[in-house]
């Protein structure tokens, strides 16, 4: 098939690095795609640095036009099949294109807030394919009024050779952060913000880390709340916490750490930190909430906890650091597994080719 997919978005977050792995996955599964991307954004760099074509183009919201030429040329040089958004300001732009050259449109939905009643009722009659990320956002969706049978599911993807594990990294990680050998080294990655339940993590650590001598902290997050943290973590246990900034490789963080925590207090539509730290063999610890308890097989690999239960989560970061070396191996080999066969980008990729030929509900 020959795709153009549209993200013009000037972030860098989750629904950026999906829209870059499932172009990546569908050229390697042999499909022709072209993307229309902000120039110098991180998906027109991401694209470049693999060799991928992109037409530069913007569009900044619903309203504006700029981006049409270059997806109507977009259109024009593939002969697409598909044309794929997955970002809300682009929905309608897109939609318009899509008639007007009769070509077929796939929308992603990614966010967790509530569509406004006009999109609510026509976005997913309009578009041939409306897809969400997970079940949970399938069951938002059909709250909201949206019929099942419109609302397609397709989990994000994972690009397996970039996150896996890697014992010789692990080594080379640890040194450089200075975790000693026997450390338990539990890693937050996201932002540093109360939604996320950052700072009840932070609490939580207070009250585990002086019964468990053990026990360390890495946060991975925004810069301009390290402050913040700092005055959530009580003074005497400064020591024992890591704060890094951003960065564009989580890999060397990841293989730092002995467990994951995703304490989320708001609806996660899916939890891609939980499937990366899981292909690189880290143990989960997740709020059950929104779509986390999808990415994790409970019990096997990964553990779930109420979300915003201080108590629960103290108890859980205890019990992590009781686990030997030979338990979150295995619960981490599994966890390993479990994200290959679930959301490897060949998978995602076969996933989506056939949603595409599946008949469109009217």
């Amino acid at each position: 098939m020959n795709f153009v997919f549209v993200g013009t978005s000037a972030g860098a977050r989750g629904t950026e690095t999906h829209l870059v792995c499932m172009v990546r996955a569908l050229v390697q599964a042999g499909h022709d795609v072209l993307t229309v991307a902000r120039p110098e954004g991180y998906i027109a760099r991401e694209l470049a640095t693999s060799g991928l074509p992109v037409e530069p183009g913007i569009f900044r919201n619903a309203a504006d036009v700029r981006g049409a030429p270059r997806v109507l040329r977009a259109i024009r040089r593939v002969k697409a099949d598909w044309l794929v958004g997955s970002f809300g300001h682009e929905y309608w732009p897109l939609l318009t294109l899509g008639r007007l050259t009769r070509t077929p449109v796939a929308l992603f939905r990614h966010l967790n807030s509530r569509l406004k009643s006009m999109s609510r009722v026509l976005l997913p009659r309009w578009a041939d394919r409306f897809i969400v990320v997970s079940e949970h956002m399938r069951s938002f969706m059909m709250e909201q009024g949206v019929a099942r049978e419109r609302v397609s599911l397709l989990y994000n993807p994972l690009e397996l050779e970039r996150f896996r594990p890697d014992a010789a990294l692990r080594v080379e990680s640890r040194r450089a952060l200075g975790v000693e050998d026997g450390t338990v080294l539990v890693g937050f990655v996201g932002a540093l913000k109360p939604e996320k339940g950052a700072f009840r993590l932070a609490s939580a650590f207070n009250q585990a880390m002086p019964l468990r001598p053990l026990l360390r902290a890495l946060w991975v997050g925004e810069e301009a709340a390290h402050a913040k943290v700092r005055e959530a973590i009580a003074p005497e246990l400064h020591g024992r916490h890591i704060l890094r900034g951003w960065t564009a490789d989580m890999r060397p963080l990841y293989a730092a750490m002995d467990v994951l925590a995703v304490p989320s207090e708001w609806l996660e539509p899916f939890g891609r930190v939980s499937i990366e730290a899981q292909a690189c063999g880290v143990p989960v610890l997740a709020s059950r909430i929104g779509g986390l308890p999808e990415t994790i097989r409970e019990g096997e690999t990964g553990f779930l906890f109420p979300p915003g239960d201080e108590a629960a989560w103290r108890d859980a970061l205890a019990t992590a650091a009781d686990m030997s070396p030979e338990q979150r191996r295995t619960v981490g080999e599994a966890g390993a597994r479990f994200v290959r066969e679930r959301f490897s980008t060949e998978r995602i990729a076969a996933e989506f080719i056939e949603l595409l030929g599946a008949p469109r509900v009217r």
